[in-house]
């Protein structure tokens, strides 16, 4: 015996969802860059404050990738030709001849982690 069931409601719920997810992804890499913003803004005001190292604050740059399945971000300072971010792991975490004395940049990702967090989750919100 067959029975029939109505579906149409399960059909909307799965638009929805759908919709949702493409509305979200929209909004999602406008709140990474804010993120890692503020994060380049606090580890450059860090090394920039160091007497030794602030020549390597304007190093600190960040990258945004996009992908199908995500949205990232790299922070850090950029090393190669003319650029002074080579000295930045001395800064950080110290060689055999001292350094080690700017804040190891995890602070500036966990100064950040709350806003990011608050801001998905009002995406999230907003479109269900």
């Amino acid at each position: 015996m067959a029975v029939d069931f109505d579906t149409s409601e399960l059909r909307s719920l799965a638009r929805d969802l759908t919709n949702a997810g493409t509305a979200a992804a929209r909004d999602i890499k406008p709140v990474v860059s804010r993120g890692a913003l503020a994060i380049k803004n606090q580890m450059r005001a860090e090394m920039g404050a160091s007497p030794h190292f602030k020549g390597t604050a304007s190093s600190i740059t960040y990258d945004i990738t996009e992908r199908a399945d995500g949205v990232e971000a790299e922070i850090g300072a950029k090393v190669g030709a003319g650029e002074t971010g080579g000295l930045a792991h001395i800064a950080y975490f110290g060689g055999s001849t001292g350094g080690g004395t700017v804040a190891d940049p995890q602070a500036a990702l966990d100064a950040e982690t709350p806003r990011f967090i608050a801001a998905l989750e009002k995406i999230v919100g907003d479109i269900l």
